[in-house]
């Protein structure tokens, strides 16, 4: 929590820039309370707040859209100096702004298991303050909290009454934020990450956009390469810390005589067995759980991608088989995407993530990449060549239709592995 206690608007600091008008803004803020923001962990696992130097505040427009500057923590610790300008160009009296305190990053989806990676990487608050006027720029109040907006928890993996030692884990539910924008704008996705060491407890930040119960779906790999699927079901408040013990299931090997439907591990992958002797990884090359989008790839680049022993990208032929499976357009733990039927109860999900157009300059690679169709349309490459220019790939949007069609081979697709159970 910020408590901002002074605030100065120097009107001789004002600059005229390019028709924008530049205020430079300083505020006396503080640090306190529990449960608030995720830096370090005090007694009775509570979690407490102080600035880093260096922290930065973005101040938004009431439309959500325009930064109009950044304020700057100027020392660490419970109390703090914030300055920096602010353009009051677009502002109106009686506007309230927003406040955005937020990691470099702010992406859900590469957090590392620990207090400390989250402090640096997911913390995330926000705030309000009302424009009283703009000449000199002031405030209704000079005092404004910034909230916590996602919680942390302390999950304890166990399987078969044993601690689960954790290497990597995907976490998807419905709502669930995987990235926020400088200015706020969120995007939903699956919540991922790579432990430095394995333990069976991990720091999870996160946060739904929605405050209500949800089912959260994991799936974890251990550090001996098992491969583990559970739920657990949580409301979890913005701004509060939770411990949580969650329960999973081993999947099994499967083998040459698994039968269709079956799920379980091979070649160290998680898998369904769609046809006999065949085998579709549960998630695509990159991704930690079935809802991550994982890696986008050119046609060259197939070849270098370094699947584990047995694993290959599939044929147009096998490609067609897969399309032949009952299918339907889908939102899977909030994320768009396709489900295949394999059996009944037994389901394939691939994401709709669109893909990284590099064409858009006359098939130029050196092309600005430019991401198309995200939660729209999901392209998936075959390792069968269409033309010199394109290769095949399964191409689905909600429509019915779901082809195999030529795609550009500079631009970047997803990939979704198969694999021979003989």
């Amino acid at each position: 929590m910020l408590a901002f206690t002074a605030c100065e608007s120097n009107n001789d600091d004002a600059v005229a820039d390019g028709g924008s008008y530049l205020q430079h803004v300083t505020l006396q803020a503080s640090m306190g309370g529990a449960d608030t923001r995720a830096l370090s962990e005090g007694e009775g696992n509570v979690i407490t707040a102080t600035f880093a130097a260096g922290d930065q505040v973005v101040v938004v427009d009431g439309d959500g859209k325009k930064e109009v500057g950044t304020l700057t923590a100027a020392t660490a610790g419970a109390n703090t100096t914030l300055s920096g300008l602010l353009d009051t160009s677009t502002l109106t009296a009686g506007e309230t702004v927003t406040l955005h305190y937020r990691s470099a990053t702010a992406n859900y989806d590469d957090q590392v298991g620990t207090l400390d990676g989250i402090a640096t990487g997911q913390d995330y608050a926000t705030g309000t303050l009302t424009v009283s006027s703009l000449d000199p720029l002031t405030f209704e109040s000079n005092n404004v909290t910034l909230v916590a907006k996602q919680s942390i928890t302390k999950f304890s993996f166990t399987s078969g009454g044993s601690p689960v030692s954790v290497k990597t884990f995907g976490i998807a539910a419905e709502d669930l934020v995987q990235s926020i924008a400088t200015n706020g704008t969120e995007t939903v996705g699956a919540v991922t990450g790579t432990l430095a060491t394995a333990s069976s407890d991990v720091y999870v930040a996160l946060r739904n956009n929605i405050n209500a119960q949800h089912t959260y779906s994991f799936t974890i790999k251990d550090d001996g390469g098992n491969w583990y699927t559970g739920t657990k079901s949580a409301n979890l408040g913005n701004g509060k810390n939770y411990t949580a013990t969650v329960t999973l299931t081993k999947l099994p090997t499967l083998t040459d005589e698994s039968a269709v439907g079956t799920v379980g591990v091979i070649g160290g992958l998680p898998a369904i067995v769609v046809k006999s002797g065949k085998a579709v990884a549960l998630m695509n090359v990159g991704a930690l759980c079935p809802e991550d989008f994982g890696g986008y790839y050119t046609f060259a680049a197939l070849s270098e991608l370094g699947l584990p022993d047995g694993w290959y990208v599939p044929t147009k032929t096998e490609l067609d088989d897969l399309v032949k499976i009952s299918s339907a357009w889908t939102t899977q733990n909030g994320v768009n995407g396709r489900l295949f039927t394999i059996v009944e109860g037994k389901t394939l999900f691939l994401p709709a993530a669109g893909y990284i157009d590099r064409d858009a300059e006359g098939g130029d690679t050196d092309a600005t990449p430019i991401l198309f169709y995200n939660s729209t349309f999901g392209y998936y490459w075959s390792l069968t060549t269409y033309t010199d220019a394109e290769a095949y790939a399964l191409v689905f949007s909600k429509t019915p239709s779901i082809n195999v069609y030529g795609e550009y081979k500079v631009n970047e697709l997803n990939v979704r592995p198969f694999h021979a159970l003989n």
